[in-house]
C-alpha cells in the first residue's frame, strides 16, 4: 500500500488526511464520503504556477476541469491566476460564477451545440478549441450574429498512440476527437478560418491521451506539431502564435505506476517548441498545457463503511462497502486499479487478500481486486480508496437512485464541505408528481 499524497499518512492505527483521522471524518460526514484534500491541490496548483506560467513567457496551465467539477475547485484555480479548459456550457457557467476572466477560460469540445456557442460568445468567453467543420460554420454564423469574434486553436490528431487505456487514447488516428492530420485536412480548416470574418486563427492543439507516462510521446507530438507550424507557415504565410500541448499526466494510482516528473514533461515539451521557433527566428508563441487529473486525482480519498463479507472458499472473499459503481465508475469503464486500506485499523498488517466490491446491481461493480487488507477486517470498519480525485465526483450517477456523496476539502487540520450531500428529495427534485 502506498500513499499517493504528502497529505495523508499513518499514525498509529489510524488514517490521517490533511491532520485528520479519516475515521473521524466519517462519523462527523457520513459514508460514502469523497474527502480532498485542499492541501494537496494548492501544492499542485503552485507547481503550475511556479514551474511553468512564471519560469516561461506568455505560458498559461489551464486546470482541465472535467476531471473535477464543483465551484469550489474553479475559485481555487482563479486564486492561483491559472486558466481553465471547460468543455461544456454549464462547466463555463461554474467558472464564470467562480469569477473567472472570460480571457482565462478555453472552450474545448467535439460537439459543441450552437447553444453552448452562443452561451460562450455572449459571456465573452472566446477562445475556442476548434475540433470541426460544422463548429467553423456555427462559430461564423453565430459569432456574426453576436458581433463577436472566436480566437481559433485547431485541436489537429497527431497520429500517435499513447494513454493507459483505448477510451482515454485521444491521440491517435481512430478518434472522434479533432482534424485528421492526414490529407490535408486541417490545413482546409485553417483555410476556412482564414477566409473568415468572425474567425481569428491563434494556434493548434494536441491532446494525446490521458494517464501517459511515456515521456517520448511528448516528446514526439511536439515534433509532429513542429513539421504542423512549418506546413502552415508554408502555405499560408502565417506564423502559429499559440500551441496547445494538452494534457494527460499520468499519476501513480498502485506502487506499479511510475508518473513522469512535472518539469521534466514541460521542460522537453519547451525545448522542442522554443529550438524550432528561435531557428526561423520567429517571436516565441504562447504556451498552454491542460492538467486535470494531475493537480486532483491524488488528492482524493473517498472512505467507505464496510457492510457484507462473503467468502467462496478456494475462489475469492468479497468486501461489499456502501458506495460503489454510482460514485466510481472508473473500474468499470476502464478496469482502472486502485489502492485502499481499513482506515480504523491501518497500523494491522495485511494478510488477507479481498475483492472490494459495491452495493449497485450489477457484476461489474466492483472498486478494486485482490487487495492485501487487514485480516481483522469486519462490518462497520472505514474503508479509504486512494487516488479518487480525478473523475469520480465528476463521473458520479445516481445509479439505483444511490443519493451522491459530498464532497468534502481537508486543509491544515480543519474540514468543510464543498458539495453537500444528496438527500432522497433530491433523487426527484426534477420529477413532475
Amino acid at each position: 500500500m502506498v500513499l499517493q499524497t504528502q497529505f495523508a499518512d499513518i499514525k498509529g492505527n489510524d488514517l490521517y488526511i490533511d491532520g485528520i483521522k479519516a475515521s473521524d471524518l466519517a462519523k462527523q460526514y457520513g459514508t460514502p464520503l469523497y474527502v480532498m484534500s485542499e492541501g494537496h491541490i494548492r501544492h499542485q496548483m503552485n507547481e503550475l504556477k511556479t514551474k511553468f506560467m512564471d519560469k516561461y513567457e506568455k505560458a498559461l496551465p489551464l486546470f482541465a476541469s472535467k476531471s473535477f467539477s464543483c465551484l469550489a475547485i474553479y475559485k481555487l484555480a482563479n486564486e492561483y491566476g491559472i486558466g481553465i479548459d471547460c468543455v461544456s456550457a454549464g462547466e463555463i457557467s461554474i467558472a464564470l460564477r467562480a469569477g473567472f476572466d472570460p480571457d482565462k477560460i478555453y472552450f474545448h469540445g467535439n460537439n459543441k451545440l450552437p447553444s453552448e456557442i452562443e452561451y460562450a460568445l455572449s459571456h465573452d468567453v472566446t477562445h475556442f478549441v476548434v475540433d470541426n467543420f460544422y463548429e467553423i460554420e456555427n462559430c461564423e454564423k453565430i459569432a456574426g450574429k453576436l458581433g463577436k469574434k472566436v480566437k481559433a486553436t485547431l485541436r489537429i490528431v497527431p497520429g500517435i498512440k499513447a494513454g493507459g487505456h483505448n477510451y482515454i487514447m485521444t491521440g491517435h488516428k481512430d478518434t472522434k476527437f479533432g482534424f485528421s492530420s492526414h490529407y490535408g485536412i486541417y490545413l482546409k480548416a485553417i483555410q476556412q478560418i482564414l477566409e473568415s470574418d468572425n474567425i481569428e486563427y491563434e494556434g493548434i492543439h494536441c491532446h494525446i491521451g490521458s494517464q501517459v507516462f511515456d515521456l517520448f510521446a511528448y516528446v514526439n507530438a511536439m515534433l509532429q506539431f513542429m513539421k504542423f507550424v512549418n506546413e502552415i507557415y508554408n502555405t499560408f504565410g502565417v506564423v502559429t502564435s499559440k500551441i496547445n500541448a494538452g494534457g494527460g499526466y499520468g499519476i501513480a494510482y498502485t506502487k506499479q505506476d511510475e508518473p513522469l516528473d512535472f518539469e521534466s514533461i514541460t521542460s522537453e515539451i519547451m525545448k522542442v517548441i522554443y529550438n524550432e521557433y528561435d531557428s526561423h527566428g520567429w517571436e516565441r508563441p504562447a504556451v498552454m498545457i491542460e492538467p486535470g487529473r494531475y493537480v486532483v486525482g491524488n488528492a482524493g480519498i473517498t472512505l467507505y463503511t464496510v457492510g457484507c463479507i462473503k467468502e467462496i472458499p478456494d475462489v475469492r472473499t468479497y468486501v461489499s462497502i456502501d458506495g460503489g459503481m454510482s460514485d466510481n465508475i472508473r473500474t468499470p469503464l476502464y478496469d482502472a486499479k486502485y489502492d485502499g486500506i481499513v482506515a480504523n485499523k491501518a497500523g494491522e498488517t495485511k494478510t488477507k487478500t479481498v475483492t472490494v466490491v459495491g452495493k449497485i446491481c450489477e457484476s461489474a461493480d466492483m472498486i478494486t481486486k485482490d487487495l492485501p487488507v487487514t485480516a481483522n477486517i469486519m462490518p462497520g470498519d472505514i474503508f479509504a480508496v486512494f487516488s479518487t480525485g480525478a473523475y469520480n465526483y465528476s463521473m458520479s450517477s445516481n445509479y439505483n437512485q444511490l443519493p451522491k456523496p459530498a464532497v468534502v476539502f481537508t486543509y491544515e487540520g480543519e474540514s468543510r464541505v464543498v458539495v453537500r450531500r444528496q438527500t432522497f428529495d433530491d433523487l426527484i427534485l426534477f420529477d413532475e408528481e
